[in-house]
């Protein structure tokens, strides 16, 4: 297949003097013809905890059950924008698994596409329940790029993992919506559901 890509805003705490920092870093994902495998840019001083890279692995392990794809005829490139940027963790699995599947299915992403969710390995493709701070902190950023970006644009949608806690009422920039799982994501996005015979669709992949 043809090599795609897209830009991606993943949403990020790090702890600095024991405060906590929210902010939002851009980076570039794209698919190119391949085998399969994970390519990250480390670059200007850009780095990938292995974290990261093994729950990038699990994403795709996840793809591969659920849509018939070419997971295994393309490459994923992730590139961040800046510099020193260390992703860490695994919040950026729902905005992440959206965004791939989009592109290994020539599907346009709603544009700001804003999203943020941790999908285990033990739980599959199911999305964890964020704790109130970390998500209200992590929306706090969402709402301000919105005004910032997008002033005229009403309320912009974000896609959180359902039974998180948070406060919806300063977030006047924002349409939270919560999703169970990374397909229902991938459907309340893209508008595509699971192959009719994946094992288990809807639930989880190895858990």
């Amino acid at each position: 297949m043809p090599s795609a890509s897209t830009q991606l805003l993943l949403f990020t705490q790090a702890d600095i003097g024991g405060h906590a920092l929210f902010r939002a870093v851009p980076v570039e994902v794209s698919v190119r013809p391949g085998q399969g495998r994970l390519w990250t840019d480390v670059s200007r001083g850009n780095a990938f905890t292995a974290a990261w890279q093994d729950h990038a692995r699990h994403l795709a392990a996840v793809g591969r059950a659920r849509y018939a794809l070419p997971w295994d005829e393309t490459d994923l490139h992730v590139s961040p924008r800046g510099r020193d940027v260390t992703l860490d963790g695994r919040s950026a699995s729902l905005p992440l698994f959206v965004a791939w599947v989009a592109l290994l299915g020539g599907l346009p992403l709603p544009s700001p596409f804003l999203g943020t969710g941790v999908a285990l390995e033990a739980h599959g493709e199911r999305l964890a329940p964020a704790p109130r701070e970390l998500l209200q902190g992590k929306l706090g950023v969402a709402q301000a790029y919105v005004r910032q970006v997008f002033p005229r644009a009403g309320r912009v949608a974000v896609f959180v993992p359902e039974g998180s806690g948070f406060d919806a009422a300063p977030l006047t920039a924002l349409d939270v919506r919560p999703v169970p799982t990374l397909t229902r994501a991938v459907e309340a996005v893209l508008g595509l559901r699971p192959r009719a015979d994946a094992p288990g669709a809807g639930e989880g992949v190895g858990g």
